[in-house]
């Protein structure tokens, strides 16, 4: 990949990303190639010295299309190769299997963040890293925040661009909701529950370059991550989709549920992962916001920040790419105070059409109901799955979104 054009000689604006998420590591690492320093803050503790993954929550994440263009873009399959299984399809049950052709990967979301701060690693002299510190406070019109770290130590400081790449729970969004005229957000809620089991009795039973879908109603999909004995040794996970909270009174009605209704996640997990899998916390994730828009005054929203959805396989995708947006965007600009604000408005108009695109897509793929499931079996076998479609790089997901409308009613809700 060819290096990225250096940016002209005028002293660009300061620019803080808040979070060390994909997006917003993909973000620091884009500015970094092209000559603009960063301040990055992240309230936890750097990627390398965290868990790899979290047993309660980490189901096996995806990367195609959206995330291979991101990750094009600031020159890192390299490090994904060295890291991560090669993603190759998914396997579903009456599908058939659904084969990825392009570069892909698989793995937890740690080891994404582990991969991309290595590849950060090599811009170091341009991007500033602050962890275990939290932002108390962040005013979109002056640019400032004020932010803690865990010595107690307060800090206010003023930036030019600050950029919201801190998840669902975005305090930068929090902000623009409290004081920018005119800035809105929407909520909804569906009914979509995960609950974690780990597979520790696959063998090689199930192909690690795959997603295997192990049941329908509930929604189980397992996929493997690396191992801690080797990069060939693999441990895997389920996620158990239901439309309703689950919780269990013990190891026994835990096994009969899987018993009853997805035996053959009871296939690859043994008595010990049943019995985790019987205390274990049934998540909402069902929730969705929608930001009227995603910039205000000096800040902006990327990744979970802009949009959080409800899954699909394109949380990650998505927010990666939304970070090589705003990046272009920056690039198309300029990169002086004001052309930040600028090129953060085009990003803006550019990206909330894919986000609420992603959303609109992702309402269509409810845990356990009934006429989802036999929509997405009928247009995958006739080539007008949205979920397939939404893979694409090439295909913006605002026109998988159009393609579907013209279909109507065939994907009304």
């Amino acid at each position: 990949m060819e290096p990225f054009p250096s940016e002209p000689a005028h002293s660009p604006g300061s620019i803080a990303i808040l979070g060390v998420g994909p997006a917003g590591l993909v973000l620091a690492i884009a500015l970094a190639r092209r000559g603009l320093p960063a301040t990055v803050i992240e309230r936890d503790v750097p990627p390398d010295v965290a868990p790899r993954f979290n047993p309660d929550r980490s189901y096996t994440i995806d990367i195609s299309g959206h995330g291979l263009k991101a990750l094009r873009h600031i020159d890192a399959t390299a490090e994904f190769d060295r890291r991560m299984f090669r993603f190759r399809g998914l396997k579903i049950p009456g599908r058939g299997t659904e084969e990825w052709t392009l570069p892909g990967w698989t793995g937890s979301r740690g080891d994404i963040l582990r991969a991309l701060m290595a590849v950060l690693g090599q811009h170091t002299d341009r991007v500033a890293l602050e962890f275990a510190t939290n932002v108390e406070s962040v005013d979109p019109f002056t640019g400032s925040l004020t932010t803690r770290q865990r010595s107690g130590e307060s800090m206010a400081r003023s930036f030019d661009l600050i950029v919201g790449a801190d998840g669902a729970g975005s305090t930068v969004r929090s902000a623009l909701q409290a004081r920018v005229p005119g800035f809105t957000v929407t909520s909804k809620s569906f009914p979509n529950y995960c609950t974690m089991i780990e597979l520790d009795n696959v063998g090689g039973r199930l192909d690690k370059n795959y997603l295997h879908g192990l049941s329908t109603r509930p929604f189980c999909v397992a996929g493997a991550i690396r191992g801690d004995t080797g990069p060939d040794s693999a441990r895997w996970f389920c996620a158990v989709g239901t439309k309703n909270p689950i919780e269990f009174t013990g190891p026994a009605e835990a096994r009969k549920f899987l018993r009853d209704r997805c035996p053959r996640v009871l296939e690859f997990a043994g008595a010990e992962q049943v019995a985790a899998f019987a205390g274990r916390t049934c998540y909402h994730i069902g929730r969705s916001l929608s930001c009227s828009r995603l910039q205000g005054g000096k800040a902006v929203l990327i990744g979970d920040a802009a949009a959080p959805y409800p899954p699909i396989g394109q949380g990650v995708n998505g927010a990666m790419e939304s970070a090589m947006v705003l990046d272009q965007c920056i690039q198309d600009a300029g990169s002086s105070p004001v052309q930040l604000v600028d090129a953060a408005a085009r990003y803006s108009a550019q990206w909330k059409p894919e986000a609420d695109a992603v959303s609109w897509i992702s309402e269509r793929s409810l845990f356990e109901n009934r006429f989802h499931t036999v929509r997405a079996l009928a247009t995958s076998m006739l080539g007008l799955s949205i979920f397939e479609q939404a893979k694409s790089a090439e295909v913006p997901y605002s026109q998988v979104r159009r393609r579907a409308e013209r279909l109507w009613p065939l994907w009304a809700r």
